[in-house]
């Protein structure tokens, strides 16, 4: 809802911010749902399966860009989920971040199941809140003064493309983390077209409700964003603070968990550690929410313009990874990985790889001049008016250098026998070892 309202904020009016959210929900999403099918076939987290693609220890680099976004998304939900406990309990919004901190911490710790347990209520009373808060609006606000304007702004226009698509992109790393646990021979149209569908779907509706709440609100919205929802619930205001609470309760517990698992694959990676016991994991999630804590406390008084850097420098940076991990599980390997070589250090996959590197960098590079961010606006952004377009050229560039530096791996591929009769490949076995591992 608030990657919505940042739609109005930055100059689009609620009429023309629908259209770019579904645009970008749907460009993202794309991208992000290519990357479920690989859960279920690898039966490995999603960054584990990048040291195919960057090396051994080459994969820290993504893995790096990874815990940022989910000490980035926790901080952002510890905000909210703040607002809300201050809203719900008359305290400061400084306070309820810390006793949120430490309800995501102790959710994550007890485990995966209960997160998903967890997560079934926070779906209903969500989808509760949603359509009376979607009621309150077009029955109770001036809803009609605000769809009736109809100024449009291509730049706005084009930036809120790029942060609904970033919004959608940032989940790439989270993807195969749960759709890994899915059978081995789940087809891959449904594991793609579920997770677009439910993505796309979830995130265009409620950044729509926020868009039309910014829109209502103005700067009763961008001064306290909780407090401006609860507002228009009336009645119903607790259920829709409990929503939130229960909301970001939940995405806060998945982006620990996340974070957990990249930091431990980092330290594993350097240390030569096999596995990681409940204690190690325990003291992973809880240094990692001390740091979102401390992020949470430091970007409160000015959350939106933060959030907006926050998810502008995630496009910039993820998009590049985003292309050559797509690239080399459907076009250069064509699916086909020995999964038990990823957790060797001089395995097939090698310490570093050097192409990835290139394609990664210059993937980076090449967005410079186009980038329009409040921290640097580049010089054919501002030819163009503003519009945001560096992250599309991005993708497109590491992409394409990734294909062309992996030209001996295809050639390799190519040479191998088909998936399924090489003995390297992924059996059962080995993906259930992988699992177990981490």
């Amino acid at each position: 809802m608030v990657t919505g309202a940042l739609f109005v904020i930055l100059g689009n009016s609620a009429l023309w911010s629908i259209p770019a959210i579904v645009v970008g929900n749907a460009v993202g999403g794309f991208f992000t749902a290519l990357h479920s099918a690989q859960g279920p076939k690898l039966g490995v987290p999603q960054m584990i399966q990048s040291r195919a693609q960057f090396g051994y220890f080459g994969a820290i680099l993504p893995l790096v860009l990874a815990l940022m976004i989910y000490v980035g998304f926790y901080a952002t939900g510890l905000v909210l989920g703040g607002q809300a406990i201050g809203t719900l309990f008359h305290v400061p919004a400084q306070a309820g971040a810390v006793v949120f901190a430490l309800m995501s911490t102790a959710l994550a710790i007890v485990g995966y199941r209960y997160i998903h347990k967890f997560s079934h209520l926070a779906a209903v009373l969500s989808a509760v809140v949603f359509a009376i808060l979607l009621v309150r609006i077009f029955t109770d606000g001036d809803i009609g003064a605000v769809v009736g304007a109809h100024g449009f702004a291509a730049a706005p226009f084009v930036l809120g493309v790029s942060l609904s698509a970033s919004w959608q992109l940032t989940f790439g790393p989270y993807i195969a983390d749960y759709s890994r646990y899915l059978p081995e021979n789940t087809p891959k149209r449904a594991t793609i077209g579920w997770t677009f569908l439910g993505s796309v779907l979830g995130g265009s509706l409620a950044m729509t409700l926020g868009a039309l709440a910014a829109a209502l609100g103005g700067a009763a919205f961008g001064h306290d964003q909780v407090g401006y929802i609860a507002g228009i619930g009336g009645a119903i205001w607790p259920l829709v603070l409990l929503a939130v609470i229960c909301g970001k309760l939940t995405g806060n517990t998945l982006s620990s968990y996340g974070g957990y698992m990249s930091l431990a694959t980092i330290i594993t990676s350097l240390a030569g550690q096999q596995k990681v016991g409940p204690r190690q994991r325990s003291v992973y999630v809880a240094a990692i929410s001390a740091v979102s804590l401390a992020i949470a406390l430091a970007a409160s008084s000015n959350f939106l313009t933060n959030f907006t850097d926050f998810l502008l420098f995630l496009l910039y940076f993820m998009t590049p990874w985003s292309a050559i991990n797509l690239v080399d599980y459907y076009w250069v390997r064509k699916e086909r990985y020995n999964v038990a070589q990823l957790f060797l250090r001089d395995g097939e996959y090698g310490r570093f790889n050097k192409g990835a590197f290139i394609a990664y960098v210059l993937g980076v590079l090449i967005q410079i001049p186009f980038m329009n961010s409040p921290l640097y606006v580049g010089p054919i952004a501002d030819l163009l008016g503003g519009a945001e377009i560096a992250w599309l050229i991005g993708l497109v560039v590491a992409g394409g250098i990734y294909y062309l530096t992996s030209r001996s791996v295809r050639n390799r591929m190519a040479a191998s026998p088909a998936a399924g009769s090489d003995p390297g490949t992924i059996v059962p076995a080995t993906a259930i070892t992988a699992k177990e591992t981490l």
